[in-house]
């Protein structure tokens, strides 16, 4: 556990002093919550996929690869057990926040609930494949991501963000950005020293 949340700590800095996120360290702890006042994306694709959690090996997940993407009012929450550490007790969390709208060029995310109070898709297809790979046999796509879609009375095409979705809470287990701008980063190492969900938030950023 003091490994795993090193590597949070280590993150961070790493974010903080390169402008990038690193998908590995966060993978392989387990889940983490990404809430968004609101999320664009010019492309996306979501299909399905899998990945280990903290709890399992494996566990089924939605795969969304997005291009184009600004997320304003982003948040980052990962919260640690830290009773098995010396001297600690309770819960301690990782918020992460930035003050500007935060750009990325490409990113993947591996998911297992997105919430969303509205959700808008521009130029959308839902479809299913004739595959043997579970994760070739359906997917959702929206924006570049699809070819013009016509039928016999329908063409379906749309200006705009191909995904939008405001005031979004998501469920992340995965997350790999090629190139990503955080402009006006905090990060905040919050404490709650006897588990009751009451944190230590001296920065005032905590939910």
């Amino acid at each position: 556990m003091s490994a795993s949340f090193g590597t949070l700590l280590l993150v961070g800095v790493l974010v903080m002093s390169t402008g990038t996120a690193y998908a590995a360290p966060l993978a392989g702890i387990g889940g983490f919550t990404i809430q968004a006042d609101e999320i664009r994306a010019d492309s996306a694709v979501i299909y399905p996929g899998s990945d280990d959690t903290s709890e399992q090996g494996a566990y089924p997940m939605a795969v969304v690869e997005q291009k184009g993407v600004e997320i304003d009012g982003m948040k980052l929450i990962k919260e640690l057990n830290v009773d098995s550490i010396p001297g600690l007790s309770g819960n301690a969390r990782i918020v992460m926040t930035s003050s500007e709208t935060v750009e990325a060029d490409q990113q993947i995310i591996k998911v297992s609930n997105i919430q969303a109070e509205q959700a808008t898709f521009n130029h959308q297809l839902i479809d299913e494949h004739d595959s043997d790979d579970p994760t070739r046999k359906f997917d959702i796509k929206s924006g570049s991501a699809t070819e013009d879609i016509e039928g016999r009375t329908v063409s379906i095409d749309s200006d705009g963000p191909a995904q939008v979705l405001k005031n979004a809470k998501i469920n992340t287990h995965y997350l790999a950005t090629n190139t990503i701008s955080l402009p006006g980063l905090e990060l905040d190492i919050q404490y709650d020293a006897d588990g009751d969900g009451q944190y230590d938030e001296t920065s005032g950023n905590g939910e």
